[in-house]
């Protein structure tokens, strides 16, 4: 059966209308929060600064509240792997300049992607501030993505999750990449077959990075899942259009599959002449139709998105 996305906004938004929304009850259930994370190039001054910020951000929320999994959205990370070079990125205007300053500055480099494959301290020091904050606070951690190397030479675009105890227990790749991830940075697809499931207080959970969840595929690839997260860096106004294109993503491909519970969560802010613009909300879906479960308050500015789940 074909329903349009008309359909699906009808009942997304009418149904949402007439049932409050999901109040958050720590209670015996599956407690997450998405954080929609604001990016501003002074965050990124150093290492400390930026991990100064996630830190007070985790530590605000696990304060409050019992959590067993927090979400950061996608591209956060790949602007701290090139702290090392804001001296050169400073002083430009737009963000395809910077890159060419630095490619000027490198001549070693013959592309961008090359910046990113050289700076494995970069990643290492990425991958063992979230561990430590997870450890920390003793919460399960999305840590956006960053820009990584896979095993044949080739970069990707990558999220880690990060289990209560600080250990790394899983990475998924993009598939579905950008023309800006493509032609300006030179990242490489990843392939479908190896996302996977995993497990956070027991229950399976399933990912995809923005451009992927609009693609069906996903939909038999993710089913059996407890909780289906989507992370974003949305890079247009954040209009009625793009409202009516986030529809076509995570909300319709949960209409389509057999998992009741999923959450998106955007990157907004500003990066030089990036910015990015989104609207994070829980979803959850019954015989009836979607629920809109919970939303964040504005389109771009930074905001925590709460989700709890009963377990039954």
């Amino acid at each position: 059966m074909k329903i349009s996305v008309k359909i699906i906004f009808l009942i997304f938004i009418a149904v949402s209308l007439f049932m409050p929304a999901w109040l958050f009850s720590e209670g015996d259930n599956f407690n997450v929060a998405g954080l929609q994370y604001r990016i501003d190039f002074e965050d990124y001054s150093s290492r400390e600064d930026f991990f100064r910020k996630i830190d007070n951000s985790v530590g605000e929320i696990c304060s409050d509240h019992k959590i067993d999994l927090i979400i950061f959205p996608e591209y956060i990370g790949v602007f701290y792997q090139l702290i090392k070079y804001n001296d050169i990125i400073r002083v430009n205007e737009s963000f395809q300049s910077a890159l060419i300053s630095v490619l000027a500055a490198n001549p070693q480099f013959a592309g961008m992607a090359d910046v990113f494959l050289a700076g494995t301290d970069d990643l290492k020091s990425y991958i063992d501030g979230w561990s430590e904050i997870s450890r920390k606070y003793g919460v399960s951690i999305i840590a956006g993505s960053c820009f990584a190397s896979d095993s044949e030479g080739g970069l990707r675009n990558r999220s880690f999750v990060f289990n209560e105890d600080g250990r790394q227990i899983y990475y998924q790749d993009k598939v579905y990449l950008t023309d800006f991830e493509k032609e300006i940075i030179g990242l490489s697809p990843a392939r479908l077959e190896d996302a996977s499931f995993f497990r956070i207080s027991g229950k399976n959970i399933v990912m995809t990075i923005c451009r992927d969840a609009y693609a069906r595929d996903w939909e038999e690839k993710n089913s059996g899942a407890f909780l289906w997260v989507d992370i974003k860096a949305n890079g247009e106004v954040f209009n009625s259009g793009q409202r009516q294109s986030f529809l076509r993503a995570l909300p319709s491909r949960l209409f389509y599959s057999d998992v009741n519970y999923g959450i998106t969560v955007c990157a907004v802010g500003r990066y030089l002449d990036l910015f990015w613009e989104g609207e994070s909300s829980a979803i959850r879906k019954d015989g009836s139709g979607l629920y809109l479960a919970a939303a964040a308050a504005s389109s771009n500015d930074s905001d925590t998105v709460f989700f709890s789940i009963p377990l039954r």
